[in-house]
């Protein structure tokens, strides 16, 4: 018998999963029938242990949900005194940038001028795996990087979810590892980061930015995954299960380093978009600024407690106390959804229901595909007549099949999922004509 048939209906679009054996709390699920009947067997196991984690008070899942590392990918976990490594994952503080600008889809018509603006993005920042930023940032101001993350660029809360996360600085050396990859701010990276322009339903033109933390990042979560590992005792192989007592010296240590990597990301978001700016500055002649800026991989405290989100959106409804004193008070702040470079990407508010899934949504259209079956199940040169059919431009010489349209969920039936269980509501959508890449 599937776990499926073991949820409980709470209402449309919201199931539940009652505890069973070692789980500390029940997990709400939140999504559609349809979506509920694609998520996958090996799900279940991965929720089990997000629930069964010392500290667990609540669990959910959203609509993109899919198998991860540990928990599921779309998966928020309130814990109480308890860190999870594995609930933030390698790319902490990963996550979206949205830009406005004054260009119409007639000004981006020209795809010469739209493929020299790629050309342009990608003479200003560091493109692919492994790549250095192209914006050198001085020894003096790294350390007010990590420790301010927008607030070093002079940005605010009105324009980034969170403009400053807190650091204890009398503790902590980063790590010599992460260090050396700090001249990686100021770059996108590979896999499913991006930079892509964007037309929404009345003709006006965005650009939105996908990316993390990048190796500094990396190097940090991957230290204290094998010193959780080790401090607990696990077999080899065993990561995935790593949880830290937030009041422990090893704890006290990952959350000062995890909100560095946090503000670093933040920080490279908002450096690259401030490239893509000057270059749609320099090949159409309009302006831009930042819309918003918002995390998907996170660890954060709310209400007294850690919200760990991976894979999920923070989404706080007007009225709420952390919005107060900013632009999005009454709104509730944008919610920026992915979904793929084939399909589109939508902006979302949330409504007050959001309570109820730890006011967290999912963080894009989510998965279906992984990327050796897309390879091994999808045609080169189908996906690339498809491409080429809608007019989007890519700056790699083929589509990477990894990350084409149908390796992903339907994002409209992702985000009527969303509505259906009156999470938030969607204010735009937007369709690509032009996605930078790190693949080629």
């Amino acid at each position: 018998m599937s776990w499926k048939q073991t949820l409980q209906k709470a209402a449309e679009g919201h199931y539940v999963l009652p505890r069973i054996k070692t789980m500390r709390c029940d997990a709400h699920l939140f999504l559609s029938d349809k979506l509920l009947a694609e998520v996958e067997e090996d799900v279940f196991a991965q929720v089990v242990n997000a629930c069964t984690f010392p500290g667990a008070t609540r669990v959910v899942l959203t609509p993109d949900c899919h198998v991860g590392y540990g928990v599921p990918i779309g998966t928020a976990i309130e814990t109480e005194g308890v860190l999870l490594p594995t609930a933030a994952g390698y790319d902490i503080g990963c996550g979206m940038v949205q830009l406005q600008t004054t260009l119409t889809k007639d000004d981006v018509q020209d795809g010469a001028k739209r493929r020299r603006w790629m050309e342009e993005v990608e003479r200003r920042i560091g493109v692919g795996v492994g790549q250095s930023g192209h914006r050198r940032i001085s020894k003096k101001q790294f350390p007010e990087i990590i420790r301010h993350g927008a607030k070093a660029l002079r940005h605010s809360n009105d324009v980034a979810e969170r403009a400053c996360i807190p650091v204890d600085d009398d503790r902590t050396d980063v790590p010599a590892r992460a260090l050396q990859k700090a001249d990686q701010l100021g770059s996108l990276g590979g896999g499913n980061h991006f930079c892509e322009m964007q037309v929404d339903a009345e003709g006006h033109v965005w650009v939105m930015l996908h990316t993390g933390s990048r190796g500094f990042g990396w190097n940090i979560a991957k230290e204290y995954f094998v010193r959780g590992a080790e401090h607990l005792g696990l077999k080899s192989r065993s990561e995935d299960q790593v949880w830290l007592d937030a009041e422990s010296t090893l704890g006290r240590d990952y959350w000062n380093l995890h909100n560095m990597a946090a503000n670093f990301a933040i920080a490279n978001r908002l450096l690259i978009g401030d490239a893509v700016c000057e270059a749609l500055e320099a090949v159409f002649g309009g302006e831009a600024h930042v819309y918003y800026e918002i995390s998907h991989n996170l660890i954060q405290r709310e209400s007294g407690r850690f919200v760990a989100r991976k894979g999920a959106t923070r989404a706080f409804p007007g009225g709420h106390p952390a919005l107060k004193g900013t632009v999005w008070e009454e709104t509730g702040h944008p919610i920026l959804i992915p979904g793929s470079m084939e399909t589109g990407s939508a902006i979302l508010f949330a409504n007050e229901a959001a309570k109820e899934s730890l006011y967290s949504v999912n963080h894009g259209a989510g998965r279906r595909l992984s990327r050796s079956a897309a390879r091994r199940e999808l045609s080169q040169k189908d996906t690339d007549r498809r491409m080429a059919g809608k007019g989007i431009l890519l700056n790699t010489r083929s589509t990477p099949l990894d990350e084409s349209g149908p390796c992903y969920k339907n994002l409209d039936d992702v985000l009527e999922s969303v509505e259906l269980a009156g999470l938030a509501t969607v204010h735009k959508k937007l369709k690509p004509v032009a996605c930078i890449k790190g693949n080629d």
